[in-house]
This record gives C-alpha cells, structure tokens and sequence, in this order.
C-alpha cells in the first residue's frame, strides 16, 4: 500500500508520456498511409518516376515530387524528411538528406518488417542525430516504413516509403528526469534493447528483469532500486523508470511521520480531555442512566452520590429527590386505588335489582297456590343459587362453568315468570368451562335480552350463547331475536348508573364497569345491535384458567 502511494506520481508521469508517444505514432502512420494511398497512389507514382537515369528528368520529376509532398502533407516543424528507397538501390530524399547510411536503414528491424508486411506501416526509432539540419541533444527520432505491392506501386520501382519525425518524448524525459522522486525514464524495446536514454548516467537494468510485471524491485549492491515498467501498445515498447527506494520513499516517510508525530499529540490530548470529561461527567450522568434504569424496573430505593460538575451536582439532587417523591406517591396511590378497588368491587357485587326478587317471590307465592310442592321446590332451590352466588364473600371471581349453572338457574325462574315465553341455547366448548370469570357478569345481559327484548313481542324470543377461545382470550357472544336497540339506546345503558333511571340497564353498566375494574384495558364490551332484528353482546377477556 504504502509502494503503491509512493510510485503513484511516477505512473501518471508515464502516462503522460506513453500518450503523447502513442499519438506520434498514431500521427506518422495516418501522414505516411495518406501519403501512398491518397489520389489513387499518385505520390508513389511520382515518386516512382524518379527513379530515372537522365539526371534531367530526374531533377524534374523530384521537383514536381517535392511540391506535391508539400501540398499533400501539412507542414510542421516535426517533419524532419521523408525517402523513397528504390528497387534498384537508388533513392529519393523529400526535405533533407539522411546522415544515417543507407544499409543501416535497410538492415533495421522495422524496415525488414515492413518488407515483410506489404501495405502496412511498421514504426521503428533513433536516438542518433538522424538529420544533417537537427543538432538537438536529447534527439528520439520516429520512423515509419511501408512497402508497396504492385496494387499501390504498378511501376514496381518502389521497394519502401518512408518517414522521419522528431519526437518530443526525448525533451519530456529530460525534464522529468531532473527531479530525483521521479527517478530516470528510459525508452527500451521488447529485448531490454535501449531505445533512448536521456540521462548522463549508465543504465542499470538487471538480468532478470521482468518487462511484464509493472513494479520490479532489486538490489544492486547495496542500493535497493524500483523500477516501474509501462508499455507502449502500438510498438511493443517498454517505458522504464528506475528509482531510488529510499528516495522514492523519502517524501512519504516524511508525512507518514507528520502525521505520526500529530497523532501522537492529539492522542494524549485526546486522553487527558476524556480523562477530565469521563470523570467528571461520563461518570455521573451513567450513574444516573443506571438510576433511571433500576427505576424504569420497578426499584425506588436507588440512591446516586453526589459528583461531578456544578450542573450534574444539581441534576443528580434532583433525581434522588425525584425518586424519594414518587415512591411516596407510587404508595399513596396504591393504597387509595386498593381501598377504592374494594369499595366498588363491593358495591357494585352488591346490586342486585329489587325488582327481581319481588318478582321472583311472586310466582312463587302463585305456584303454591295453583300447583304442587315441587314447582315452588324447583323455583326455591333455583331462588337460593342465586342468591348464594349474589352474597358470596370468598372471592369475585369463579369458574365460566359456575357462572354458567347460576345462569340456568335465573333462565329457569324468568322462564317460570314468562310462561315459556323465549328460548335459550348454549354452546361452550369444554376448554372454556374452567377460565376464570367475575361473578354475575352474563345474567344482567340475558335479563336485559328478556326484559327489554322481548317486551311487546308475539313470537317466542331466542336467546343464544356462544362461549370460544381466540388467542389469548375468552370471548362469550349473547344474542337474541328481540326488537333490537339504537345507536344513542346502546349508549344509555352503558353509561355509569348515576346517570340513568331505567332499572333493567343498570345491571349492563355494571357489567361494563366490573370488567375495566377487574381487566382494565385489556378486555372489551361490545353491543351491535339493529331494531327490529337482533341484538348481540360480546364479552372479549383475558384467558386465565381456575387451576
């Protein structure tokens, strides 16, 4: 990671010159291309008609060659000449003569290559002064070879088209090369052959180095070196930079010890703050959340020394004296909901509508007087379960299945009462029969379904009880074929009983009120009911069986 950081300025240098190389490259191969192929291979033409042996034609035809050159190709200082190398040995120069000798341009690889490659354009280099008119040092010559078949030279004179431009890579390496964290950049080929070397030193490339990899490192002597290869992809080229290792990591090592040395700073400045912070405020406000934590579970004897900050002081006074005051309240409160709990739980068990009795010891008195003794046994002993049930001291709750033979037993008496008048049915599954119920909570309902339902009725009136279990709770469905309540009827009967007067809606009230008493917000009364049709009650509790 830290070689990859180090060698990044080195790789965006090589970047910069392997483009500006590629598009020399690029640039010499289209001129000289455009220059064979252009106006059906007029330049080859020309260029072909030179080789002459009357000197004064050939003088013309070069003349003529010369201008159209000159009209075809754009001048620019980087031209530095272009020859036509000729079957017969002779040539054609175009712009300046060559100092390089004519068998070592015809020996060089890429001019064999060309000669190889009919129609394409194969690209070579000199480092050497190539030119009598260039006599720049630091000189890297382009040369860019094609060699015409008889479909673009039907003369076939022409053995090689050719041109020289000047590159600007070898000014670009000298100037990269004068800052040591760049190292010194060679141009080498694909057999470590150097193509150009800028620098006064003598290169050191190892043996074994490998041109394929991008980063190699080695030892020479006892200096560790860094080279960073980049390829040229038209030509094959290798762009080499060698570097110092420990120049290369001069620079980083000096930030990386910056920034060390500022890390160092701020972590004792950083601990010697959260020494001072930690203790006098971290600690105390977590002992605080701790408080408050044991106080969300229920504990009011959490008790925090006092510490830290003036502010903090004061917050810490204030929350033991918070939890002082609310375990105070939390006991006042449950000793007053406790004894009001009782009281009403009392009072309301106690209600047992007056009317019911007398009405009750009327039919009584009536069947001793018109039927047998076991009537006026049966009504007796049914009188009597509900009344021990009503007066029941030991307990407000009960089994669903007690509840259910006290309600028989009411049914049996206003059944008695009402000459048969309505029918009752129940279906409670066996699961249910043990759930724990407060006692009388269904007999204020069917006494409503009787009194109130039923009144004014020819037919015989259906009551149906429906007891299951859903989830977690017990939900007992009462329903019956009566003439049915309002929206603002249902509303009256459940309000509290100080509020109304009619009798029969008292017991509902109750009922209503019991459970909220006894279940709070986890159970649910519901009436639906339309006039005329039906009326259904629904008790929702939760479940909690008597074992």
């Amino acid at each position: 990671m830290m070689l990859r950081s180090a060698t990044e300025k080195i790789e965006l240098v090589q970047a910069n010159v392997e483009k500006t190389l590629e598009e020399e490259i690029d640039n010499v191969s289209m001129r000289l291309s455009h220059l064979c192929n252009v106006n059906n291979s007029d330049v080859l033409a020309l260029a072909a008609q030179t080789d002459d042996s009357n000197a004064f034609n050939k003088y013309n035809f070069e003349k003529i060659l010369r201008e159209t050159f000159n009209y075809m190709m754009i001048p620019s200082d980087d031209m530095l000449a272009s020859v036509f190398y000729m079957v017969s040995g002779d040539n054609t120069y175009i712009k300046d003569d060559l100092v390089i000798p004519q068998t070592e341009i015809k020996q060089s690889k890429w001019y064999q290559q060309a000669l190889s490659n009919k129609n394409n354009v194969c690209i070579g280099s000199y480092s050497s002064k190539v030119t009598y008119s260039l006599k720049t040092k630091y000189q890297f010559t382009i040369a860019a070879g094609l060699s015409p078949d008889n479909s673009l030279d039907r003369t076939n004179k022409i053995e090689m088209a050719t041109l020289f431009i000047q590159s600007e890579i070898g000014n670009m390496l000298r100037e990269y090369n004068k800052e040591s964290s760049l190292g010194t950049m060679y141009l080498v080929d694909e057999n470590k052959e150097v193509l150009l070397n800028v620098s006064d030193q003598e290169i050191q490339l190892p043996n074994d180095l490998d041109l394929n990899q991008s980063i190699y490192r080695e030892r020479l002597g006892l200096t560790a070196f860094t080279y960073l290869v980049k390829e040229i992809t038209p030509t094959g080229w290798k762009l080499v930079s060698v570097v110092d290792s420990e120049i290369l990591l001069e620079e980083f090592n000096k930030i990386a010890c910056i920034i060390i040395v500022i890390t160092v700073i701020l972590f004792i400045l950083f601990y010697l703050f959260s020494s001072i912070f930690l203790k006098r405020i971290i600690h105390p406000v977590n002992e605080v959340i701790e408080g408050l934590k044991q106080v969300e579970g229920g504990s009011l004897d959490i008790h925090i020394p006092i510490s830290g900050q003036s502010e903090i002081r004061t917050m810490i006074h204030s929350f033991n004296r918070m939890v002082r005051r609310l375990k105070v309240l939390i006991h006042d409160n449950e000793q007053q909901q406790q004894m009001k709990h009782e009281a009403e739980i009392r009072a309301l068990q106690s209600q047992i509508n007056p009317h019911f009795l007398v009405n009750t010891l009327s039919s009584i008195r009536f069947m001793a007087q018109v039927s047998k003794f076991d009537g006026i046994k049966n009504m007796a002993e049914a009188l009597i379960r509900i009344l021990s049930c009503s007066f029941r001291r030991n307990g407000s709750f009960y089994s669903l299945k007690e509840e259910l033979e006290v309600l028989s037993s009411y049914i049996f008496l206003m059944k008695v009462r009402y000459s048969d008048g309505f029918e009752y049915t129940a279906d409670v599954g066996e699961a249910c029969m043990e759930d724990r119920v407060p006692r009388l909570i269904l007999q204020p309902i069917i006494e409503n379904c009787i009194v109130h339902g039923f009144s004014e009725m020819e037919d015989i009136g259906e009551i149906q009880l429906r007891a299951y279990h859903e989830e977690d709770k017990l939900c007992i469905v009462i329903e019956d074929n009566g003439k049915g309540m309002t929206e603002a009827q249902i509303r009256e009967i459940l309000k509290p009983k100080e509020d109304k007067e009619d009798n029969y809606s008292i017991g509902i009230s109750n009922v209503y009120s019991r459970l909220k008493l006894n279940f709070g917000e986890t159970c649910e009364m519901k009436i639906v009911s339309e006039p005329g049709k039906y009326t259904r009650t629904t008790i929702e509790i939760p479940r909690k069986s008597m074992g």
